[in-house]
């Protein structure tokens, strides 16, 4: 009871209702009442450089499933939180919410260490290997500008939810976030996709 109590006390409620949200997602996705294609994440509005899309290629979303590795991010985040009710130190009011930076960087990492086996896991299953085939000479739509050989990301519409995919020219050429590209190549290594120009 005193750890329930301290779930919902101060800043501690962030990661709680967070992880009560996850918790219903879950629970209506299982029941079928929910599409599990509400959690396909937009990045559209998120620059290529920017920190979200640093973030996203830090923990390879797209690899294991966009809901599986946020729902992983909060249950660390709130089971990380609740270890500082271990620490002898009582924060209250604003300080408080200082307090949850650390857990949530460190939710990060042990959420990135966490989702190796599970890359493994929908590699092995041939998630993979049947993205690809859905992903090589398809059309795709930038999702960011796209200039001097740096890295960024595509989304190629289909039934159901779209395939977010990490790419770069294939030659020197520019592209404008929301220009239509083709899928050309692909580095197995790097996990990158090369595109070109789309002649339609």
């Amino acid at each position: 009871m005193e750890l329930l109590r301290y779930a919902f006390n101060g800043a501690n409620i962030i990661p709680t209702i967070l992880l009560i949200l996850v918790l219903l997602y879950w629970i209506v996705a299982i029941i079928g009442v929910l599409d599990l294609e509400f959690l396909d994440f937009d990045l559209e509005g998120v620059d290529g450089a920017g920190p979200f899309f640093s973030l996203s290629l830090f923990l390879n979303i797209g690899k294991v499933p966009f809901g599986l590795v946020i729902s992983l991010l909060v249950i660390n985040f709130w089971m990380l939180s609740m270890l500082v009710y271990l620490v002898p130190i009582e924060v209250h009011g604003p300080l408080s919410l200082l307090v949850l930076v650390v857990p949530l960087i460190a939710a990060f990492f042990v959420t990135k260490l966490e989702l190796i086996p599970l890359r493994m896991f929908f590699k092995n299953a041939n998630m993979d290997s049947e993205k690809e085939s859905q992903v090589l000479g398809a059309s795709c739509q930038l999702m960011c500008d796209l200039k001097d050989g740096r890295l960024g990301q595509a989304r190629i519409k289909r039934n159901g939810a779209s395939i977010v995919i990490n790419v770069k020219t294939e030659v020197e050429e520019d592209f404008e976030k929301g220009e239509l590209a083709l899928v050309s190549s692909k580095d197995q290594e790097k996990n990158i996709y090369y595109i070109r120009k789309s002649k339609g």
